[in-house]
């Protein structure tokens, strides 16, 4: 079955590399996220989570308590004073790392000597697993006993680091044992920062294909062709004059702000067959395939690697609900 999945995939693969691409996802010349007390709307542990208020004081420690249904993690950050992507304008802010939750909606509260002063509802955060790292190459990556975020409006979640690649790439995925089904529609792409990177739809058809080569019980495939990245890499060293504020990394010193590529999230609100809208928290368990195939000719080296998630997996898994609920969170 492994074998078949990746030449299924190389071959569809190879027909979209024939295709026109669209200025997929490309530069930072992206539309700036909307306005938001908490940004991104999602974060794996040890990610960015920025958080605003105009009760914050520059300079002042705050308490910030990250909480599901049956756990609660607290963390320290230090107010500052930074540009808002949304506006450009200095505003201050809160920014922490994420800390070790399972993955689900979940409540964040900022306090200061037992005031509440920001109340984020567990609709709008949802906590990530980490990410799948890819490589460059022609090849395959498995992450068995995998389980995927499950935000509070149905949405699966998957988070990949595709910052060792440049070279114009195709890659494909689909989720063996957890029948998802989607359309393009369906189907968004986010950066770690917050930014809509890509709406797939009618529009984007020659940059991505939809296929069942599998069949059930598991998911339909997405297969995805993203242009080469050296050229946004070049502009952001000395070519292109696109460096980095060493005072805020996420603006140029020219003053126009930075879209991360490097950080993706796949969010995908499909249904799971005969039971509908995934469930809140996190899907069931199921083997993640992901394969990558260099649109410009190969170098003849097809790499596989398997990746252990999780070790829970000791029997089948059943698709079922679980994981976190939406809740008011634990009374830390």
């Amino acid at each position: 079955m492994r074998t078949f999945l990746l030449a299924s995939a190389i071959a569809v693969a190879m027909l979209l590399a024939r295709t026109p691409v669209v200025n997929a996802g490309c530069g930072c010349n992206k539309p700036p996220p909307p306005a938001a007390n908490v940004r991104p709307a999602f974060a794996p542990p040890g990610g960015n989570v920025t958080l605003f208020s105009p009760l914050f004081q520059v300079g002042r420690k705050y308490n910030v308590i990250f909480a599901q249904r049956d756990t609660a993690q607290q963390v320290q950050g230090t107010a500052v004073t930074l540009r808002d992507f949304a506006d450009g304008v200095m505003k201050p802010q809160l920014v922490v790392s994420a800390p070790t939750l399972p993955p689900g909606p979940t409540r964040i509260r900022v306090k200061n000597s037992g005031d509440i002063l920001l109340d984020v509802a567990a609709t709008d955060f949802t906590m990530l697993q980490a990410p799948v790292a890819l490589a460059e190459g022609d090849g395959e990556t498995v992450a068995t006993c995998y389980r995927a975020a499950v935000s509070a409006d149905g949405s699966v979640l998957i988070p990949v680091d595709i910052s060792a690649i440049s070279a114009h790439m195709i890659f494909s995925g689909l989720a063996m044992s957890y029948p998802l089904l989607f359309s393009g529609e369906n189907v968004t792409i986010y950066n770690a920062q917050g930014f809509l990177m890509q709406l797939l739809g009618p529009d984007q058809a020659g940059i991505y294909a939809i296929d069942d080569p599998a069949g059930a019980p598991n998911s339909l495939e997405l297969t995805y062709d993203r242009h080469e990245f050296q050229t946004y890499r070049d502009q952001h060293a000395h070519l292109g004059g696109l460096g980095l504020d060493p005072l805020d990394p996420n603006w140029h010193t020219d003053g126009t702000y930075h879209v991360d590529h490097d950080h993706l999230i796949l969010a995908i609100r499909g249904t799971v067959e005969n039971l509908g809208l995934p469930a809140p928290g996190q899907t069931p368990a199921f083997d993640l395939h992901v394969t990558t195939a260099l649109a410009d000719g190969t170098n003849g080296v097809v790499t596989s690697r398997t990746i252990t998630w999780s070790d829970a997996c000791t029997t089948p898994t059943s698709i079922s609900n679980s994981g976190p609920s939406p809740s008011s969170g634990s009374g830390i």
